[in-house]
């Protein structure tokens, strides 16, 4: 069911990545399963190349600034200039040592990195608007550079670059109308200089992020294909490996369990070989579909006391083995008897196609250096020592080797 659900969001991801490649719109937002997958997937890659960016943007930030104030402007005003300059960096610091992780939720790390560029941005607005002396065109034009370089090196979304556009404007735009020097006829100018440098990046960063989103795409359409491939290579596989009427592992299956478990230095474990009693009575009795249910019913109920890590197969016919790596003789007999009673529960009555059928069950151990064949060879003659004890029982190798 699992696999099911998850080849059912693969085709569905498939399907909306094709739509989103076949769109011609600018829009550069996925539909909700594939925007998550989008972000899930981006986010290491993105938040490890923020961390180096935003540091490397932050030195420069701040040798840039110092440099223009010591050459080119006029009379600084160092406690603003040094807000600017080393505050901004200070918060600069903290959020990406919080916020820049892999782990971190794509919504706060973006938060993070807009509040960096938006702080980044209207400190250097300050000086401007809290400057004593007339304000010149040269102060203007300094003050809307540092949009201009954040836009330019640091990797914001569209949408989160756009809204620092308008921000930051709307905060230019008002410190202009708030400085009384400034005169009416000259106020245009700054706007129309900070919009005519900043909207080409942010064009730019559009494009860049289009381009960005459909190459995920096609990687994506890519990677879904090869687990789908993956997918039908490993039911395939397993379909090989799984008896078709009963569900459990076939014969080849417990093959290649135990040349591998025989292989081994020191193979330590046991093998069950169970038989159905009286199975071709059922069949004539009963009818052959009637037997193929009772087949089924069977190998449901021993699969239900059977361990996890233990192998059941189908051995042939009406007969079944389980392999047990690990089990000393005595637990193997235990988990034996326990498989006997869940075919056929004493005091209980049992129901279902299987109702009174009963199994008999050899055992045997393997302590060192043994051949498949020869464990099998063991198990079978246990099993045989079981049908001659009137069946419904266990037998193990030792009590054969005792009769």
């Amino acid at each position: 069911m699992a696999a099911g659900k998850e080849a059912s969001a693969s085709a569905s991801l498939r399907s909306l990545a094709r739509r989103a490649l076949d769109g011609r719109g600018v829009g550069l937002c996925f539909p909700p399963p594939l925007e998550i997958r989008y972000r899930q997937d981006e986010a290491p890659d993105r938040a490890r190349h923020q961390r180096v960016i935003v540091r490397a943007a932050l030195l420069l930030y701040a040798a840039i600034g110092l440099a223009i104030n010591l050459t080119v402007v006029a009379h600084p005003a160092w406690p603003l200039i040094i807000l600017q300059l080393v505050g901004v960096p200070a918060l600069v610091v903290l959020l990406v040592h919080r916020f820049f992780r892999a782990d971190t939720p794509d919504a706060a790390r973006e938060a993070a990195l807009f509040v960096c560029c938006l702080a980044a941005v209207l400190c250097a607005l300050l000086p401007v608007y809290a400057r004593p002396t007339p304000v010149t065109t040269e102060d203007l034009v300094l003050a809307a550079l540092p949009l201009n370089f954040v836009l330019m090196f640091i990797r914001l979304r569209f949408r989160a670059a756009a809204a620092l556009l308008i921000l930051s404007l709307s905060a230019y735009v008002l410190m202009v109308f708030l400085r009384p020097d400034i005169a009416g006829t000259a106020k245009a100018f700054p706007i129309v200089f900070m919009l005519i440098i900043c909207l080409p990046p942010l064009v730019g960063i559009h494009a860049l992020e289009r381009a960005s989103r459909r190459l995920y795409l096609h990687g994506l359409l890519q990677r879904l294909d090869y687990e789908r491939i993956a997918a039908e290579n490993a039911t395939l596989a397993n379909l090989t490996l799984t008896d078709a009427l009963t569900g459990v592992a076939n014969r080849r299956r417990l093959d290649q369990a135990l040349q591998s478990f025989c292989a081994a230095t020191e193979p330590h474990g046991a093998l069950l070989l169970l038989d159905i009693d009286g199975f071709k009575a059922f069949n004539d009795r009963h009818g052959h579909l009637a037997g193929d249910a009772c087949l089924r019913d069977v190998a449901r109920r021993l699969a239900g006391a059977v361990d996890r890590h233990d192998l059941l197969a189908r051995f042939g016919g009406e007969e079944f083995a389980v392999l047990l790596p690990e089990a000393t003789l005595a637990e193997a007999v235990a988990v034996a008897e326990r498989l006997r009673l869940a075919v056929a529960p004493q005091g209980m009555t049992a129901t279902g196609p299987a109702a009174g059928v009963t199994v008999s069950i050899g055992v045997a151990e393997a302590r060192g250096p043994i051949t498949s064949a020869r464990f099998v060879e063991q198990a079978d003659s246990a099993l045989y020592v079981a049908k001659r004890s009137g069946r419904n029982c266990v037998r193990s190798a030792e009590f054969e080797q005792a009769a």
